[in-house]
Order: C-alpha cells, then sequence, then structure tokens
C-alpha cells in the first residue's frame, strides 16, 4: 500500500512524499552553480500559496495556461544560481510539510538568504531561531551576510561572538578569508577581547602574508603595508610593550621612521604628544575592553562602549543600554548601565552598576565601592571620575550610581570625553565587592558581626508634607543576636530650621532579655544621587549605649527638609522621588566583651584583614567566641579546657 492511499499518514508525510515523487509537479528549476549544480521540481500552487515572490514569477494568462495545459513536458527550468541547492530543498520542505530536519549550521546562512530573497517570513523567523552563531562555519562570512540581509540583531551577534572569541578567531583560516574593510572594522573594534595587542599584529600579519601568496606577490615589508592599508591603523601600538615592539614590529620595516618615532616619543613622554614640530602619533593609544573587564578576588572592572552615541542623547523618551560583557564574583554578574535621566530641564547621563542577584533571595544584599569614570579620548584631558564608598545593592535595589553629567556637557569637543569621529563615549567602573550576605547566612554564622542597613524614603515629597510627627523604617537586619533597623522621623518642633529630618538607629534583643546591653559607635549617611556632590554624613563622636531602656539612638535634627530636598546639594532625587539613607555597623560584639579588643579594633574599623593569633589552639578560640556571642559553652571539655583558660586570660583582663 503506497503512503497517499494509506489511512494512516498525516497531511505532513503525504506533503513531503509529493515533494520527493514531483507527481504531477509543473515547475522545474535548476539551482546552484557549476558543479553544484541540481534540478527540483516543485507544483506551482503549492509555491504560489506559501510566497508572493512565486505569485509574482508563475502570472500568466489564458493563453500561456492552455499552451501549457496541452504540453505534456515541463518547460525549461527555472535558473537560480544565487542559491545554494542544499538550501533550496531546506527551503521547498518547509514550504510543503514545515520540515527543518535537513537544517543545521552548515547551510543556516544559505537558507536564510534563500528565505529572504523569496519573503518567506514563517521560514525567515525559523532561521533566526534556529541559528546557532557558534555552529556557524564561518562567523565572519555569516556576520557580513547578515547586514546585508539587513538582520541587525543577528549580525551584532555574530560581531559579539567574533570580539569574545577573537583570541581564537584571528588564528582561523576562516579569518584570513576577509576583507580589507572588514578587517579595518575589527582592528577598530573597542569591544575586541585579546589577550594583548601584539596578538593583533600578529593576526594582522598573517592575513597580510595570505593576501600577498593569494596575488602570487613576495611578503615583503612594502607588500604587506599595502595589503594592509587603512587596517595598520587601526593597530594601537602604544599598548604594545617597548620591548616586544622594538624586537619585532620596528625590525619588520612595516612602519615609517615617522610612524615608530612617534610612538617611541608616546611611551616615553605621553603628555608630549602633539607638540607642534614632534613627531605625531598616529595610531589610536586607547584601551580595549579586553584591558579592563576583568575580576580578581572581590574586585572587577567593567568597561562599555556607547556607539552611535549621538542617536542615544538625542532620544527625548527614557532609554537605557547595558554593557555587553558581563563578570562575574561569587556566582553573580554585574554590568554597567547608561541611562538618559531628565533633570532640572536637561538631559543627564545616568551611570550606574547592575548585579544580576537571586531573586528568589529576598534578602540578599551586598556591599559594594565604587569608581565610574568615563575615558578621556583626547590628548590633554582628563577622566571624568565620581566615586561611592560602602553602598548597599540588594534584591530590591540591584543598581547604585549617579546623575553623572548633562548630555551638553558630555559632547562639548572641549572636554574630551566623546569620541565625534567614531561618535562614541567609553564608560569604566572598578568596584569591591564585599561577599554577599543572606539572611540564611546571618542565622547559620551566629559569630557575624558586620552588617550596613540601608533605607530609601520614596514618595519623600509626600513625607515631608506631613504636619503631625510621623515615622518611616527600614527592613530589619540581624547582628551580634540583635535585629536592627534605621528609622526616621520628622521633627515639626524646630521652628528657626523648618522641619528637620531625625535619623535613628534602633536595636531590639529577640530573647526577653532585659538586661541586653551593646555599645557602638555609627556614622549616619545620606548618600549622594549626583557625581561631584559628596554624601552627607554625622557620627557618634563617643561610643552610646543600646540597651532595653534606649534602644534608639540618633539625631533629632539631622538636616532640615529644605536641604535634603536641595536640587544644588544632590543628595534628592527628584524623578524617583527619594533619598537613601546607609548606616553601617563594625565589629560591636567583640569591642564590648573585652578591653583587649577595644584597643586591637581602635584604628582599623575599615580593614577585613585576618588578624593572626599563632598562641592560641583553634578549638579554644572557637570556644571562647561562642561564649562571647551566645554565653555557650558547650563545647568546653577537659581536653581544652587549660587551652580555653589561657585564651581568656589573653583577651580578658
Amino acid at each position: 500500500m503506497s503512503l497517499l492511499s494509506s489511512s494512516s499518514a498525516n497531511l505532513s508525510d503525504r506533503m513531503k512524499l509529493l515533494l520527493s515523487t514531483a507527481n504531477g509537479a509543473d515547475i522545474q528549476f535548476l539551482v546552484g552553480q557549476g558543479e553544484e549544480k541540481e534540478l527540483f521540481r516543485a507544483h506551482k500552487c503549492i509555491l504560489m500559496s506559501a510566497s508572493d515572490v512565486f505569485v509574482a514569477m508563475f502570472r500568466y494568462d489564458a493563453q500561456n495556461a492552455k499552451a501549457e495545459a496541452s504540453s505534456t513536458e515541463l518547460p525549461n527550468p527555472v535558473e537560480v544560481t544565487d542559491v545554494e541547492a542544499a538550501a533550496f530543498k531546506v527551503m521547498l520542505s518547509f514550504i510543503y510539510a514545515n520540515d527543518l530536519d535537513e537544517f543545521d549550521g552548515e547551510n543556516a546562512m544559505a537558507v536564510l538568504y534563500a528565505a529572504k530573497k523569496y519573503c518567506l517570513y514563517g521560514l525567515i523567523g525559523q532561521c533566526l531561531q534556529e541559528i546557532h552563531i557558534p555552529n556557524l562555519p564561518n562567523v565572519f562570512l555569516g556576520y557580513v551576510q547578515a547586514r546585508l540581509l539587513e538582520f541587525e540583531d543577528l549580525s551584532y551577534q555574530c560581531l559579539l561572538h567574533i570580539c569574545q572569541n577573537a583570541g581564537q578567531l584571528f588564528e582561523s583560516e576562516e579569518f584570513l578569508q576577509i576583507d580589507q574593510n572588514l578587517l579595518c572594522e575589527l582592528f577598530g573594534s573597542d569591544q575586541l577581547m585579546i589577550s594583548n595587542e601584539f596578538a593583533i599584529w600578529k593576526a594582522a600579519l598573517r592575513w597580510a602574508d595570505e593576501k600577498c601568496r593569494q596575488n602570487a606577490i613576495e611578503c615583503s615589508a612594502e607588500n604587506r603595508r599595502a595589503a594592509l592599508g587603512p587596517a595598520l591603523f587601526k593597530i594601537r601600538f602604544p599598548l604594545i610593550e617597548t620591548l616586544e615592539f622594538s624586537k619585532n614590529i620596528v625590525s619588520s620595516g612595516i612602519l615609517t621612521m615617522e610612524e615608530f618615532v612617534g610612538v617611541y616619543q608616546f611611551l616615553c613622554h605621553p603628555n608630549f604628544c602633539g607638540v607642534p614640530g614632534l613627531n605625531s602619533l598616529k595610531f589610536p593609544w586607547h584601551g580595549r575592553i579586553s584591558d579592563w573587564n576583568t575580576a580578581k578576588g572581590n574586585r572587577v572592572t567593567l568597561a562599555m562602549e556607547i556607539g552611535k552615541f549621538s542617536e542615544f542623547a538625542a532620544d527625548k523618551m527614557w532609554s537605557r543600554r547595558f554593557s555587553d560583557y558581563e563578570i562575574r564574583i561569587n556566582g553573580f554578574g554585574w554590568k554597567i548601565s547608561a541611562e538618559i535621566r531628565p533633570k532640572s530641564n536637561q538631559n543627564w547621563l545616568g551611570f550606574y552598576l547592575c548585579c544580576t542577584a537571586p531573586k528568589e533571595d529576598a534578602n540578599w544584599q551586598s556591599k559594594c565601592s565604587a569608581t565610574f569614570r568615563i575615558v578621556s579620548q583626547k590628548h590633554g584631558t582628563e577622566d571624568l571620575i565620581g566615586k561611592f564608598n560602602e553602598r548597599i545593592i540588594k534584591t530590591k535595589n540591584l543598581v547604585q550610581g549617579f546623575y553623572f553629567i548633562t548630555f551638553s556637557e558630555l559632547m562639548d569637543p572641549n572636554r574630551g570625553l566623546y569620541d565625534q569621529n567614531e561618535d562614541k563615549v567609553t564608560l569604566v567602573v572598578d568596584a569591591i565587592v564585599e561577599e554577599q550576605i543572606t539572611e540564611r547566612f546571618i542565622i547559620s554564622d551566629p559569630i557575624n558581626s558586620n552588617g550596613t542597613i540601608e533605607m530609601e524614603i520614596d514618595k519623600l515629597s509626600e513625607f515631608a508634607r506631613e504636619i503631625q510627627q510621623s515615622e518611616r523604617s527600614s527592613e530589619t537586619i540581624q547582628i551580634m543576636g540583635l535585629s536592627w533597623r534605621i528609622v526616621t522621623e520628622i521633627n515639626t518642633k524646630n521652628d528657626s530650621n523648618g522641619k528637620c529630618l531625625c535619623f535613628f538607629l534602633c536595636g531590639t534583643a529577640q530573647s526577653e532579655d532585659e538586661n541586653w546591653s551593646r555599645k557602638c559607635m555609627a556614622t549616619f549617611r545620606i548618600v549622594s544621587q549626583m557625581i561631584g556632590f559628596g554624601d552627607f554624613s554625622r557620627k557618634f563622636d563617643e561610643k552610646r549605649i543600646f540597651s532595653a531602656g534606649n534602644k534608639k539612638r540618633g539625631f533629632t535634627n539631622f538636616i532640615t527638609f529644605a536641604e535634603l530636598m536641595d536640587p544644588e546639594k544632590g543628595f534628592y532625587d527628584k524623578n524617583e522621588d527619594k533619598v537613601t539613607l546607609l548606616l553601617p555597623a563594625h565589629k560591636l560584639i567583640l569591642k564590648h566583651s573585652s578591653e583587649v579588643f577595644e584597643a586591637m579594633f581602635r584604628y582599623d574599623a575599615k580593614t577585613n584583614c585576618p588578624v593572626e593569633v599563632t598562641d592560641v589552639e583553634a578549638a579554644a578560640f572557637k570556644v571562647m567566641l561562642s561564649f562571647i556571642y551566645l554565653s555557650e559553652l558547650a563545647e568546653l571539655n577537659g581536653d581544652n579546657a587549660m587551652a580555653v583558660l589561657y585564651a581568656g586570660g589573653l583577651f580578658f583582663n
């Protein structure tokens, strides 16, 4: 029994059989070039149902229809020389049976081209969904084809893959087949992730030598230079170490005397480049993304190039861009975010550090200090820098940064921050990220004595207008067996200066112990929202005692609301209608327990380096800490009693 007569055969199977047998076919195509040509038979009515291109191709009058009906032979094949036979076969399978079984990385771009040529939008969508860029046999060709076909997202993803894997791809045979225009584009990109600039030079020589061989000419210095053309001036020779430059590049003879003297001059005296009468530097000198995007320990450096910056700046709607690269520390990713932020009738560049934290953990938080830079693109001008210290990034607020600079200032040619020729701006963040803290971690580690409390006062304008005394408080964190939170109030009794913001630290015991007490020194801060403005801070000049009878300590007149909301101060985010309060707490338990610890921690409030204790056994030290934190001696026994006694005598008078 044939498949066509089988009652069990579905429509897809019947259409596949119709395509493979070509029963009743009334059109044929000769596809491909040279020995790769292949003949395909098909049915006009099925092709016309799939695309208007085929409708236009097969349009004919009644006389032609009558002539074809009387003929028993198929018409001459339609020649298709710009589509690969394998891709045409995949296209027909999709038209007949929605079948993409033979679609793979080898033919992906060819199938996409065929789909675009014949306006098969369903096949285009399937191709874009199925294309896996690392599986493309030639990602350079894929990038060029995607750009020619105007698939912007696909071309961008191909270019991103090339940049992220430049070290490996520049050593491939496919790299040697790219043209000079693409070579210029790649060498000029800030996005190249490459081990060092010398690797770019070696790739350039490989490519130039291949072009010389293809043209059957000698691989001389002159011919190499001619082959590279403008791509030579995209190589950042000033980034190459002086010894490598002297040994390998000067000796190659490709650079002129003026060019390599200009590089030497820059390496020795970069501040004198461009002075009249001296050799000017003819090569770019600023670092690539690979020189910036690094992570070591708890330190991370991120970089972001904003291309087509004039378009970004002209966007009147709120707009945001993220850096392409994500650096991971302690399992979480960090990125740069650039935003358009309106303020005082001007658009500002919002410059932020973002974290991809675990949203399922509502109590996740990490403390971070960071330096933000807009990189100078011009000799004689400096980077624009902004900093913050010990801010909290947490699940409910994964972004920290500044209203950095107005777009009009940023694009001022005298500032040197905007590269007008390349239409780009480069952003860099250097950050120190402390170990992430979650509620689970704090509970499971009873000796943890560090914590920072953060509070955002949303709808500040409403809060400031309240007539009666009002209170708002932060979420609670657990430190040294107590619950701690920030409390803010409105002080309406200060008639001379107007309403004031009260800023308190509040501690509460989880147990019913009414005799608890803790000694504390603290710094209270209102976080600046704008670059160039420092945080507003006040601190206890001496240790304050928190107890069951005095749980709240702080300042009743911390700052007036008039000052707090003054746009010239930089504390109040008018667009978000909020301010951010910060209060770090450190090393409180040990200080309160012993004068020895009091003296030990007097000057090292900011250090996290371990204190080496070589004359106390680890087990005895653990028992001592359990006693300090929990009044617990469960692990004290005859084996460690003398060691614990020694530790107690050492740290307690």
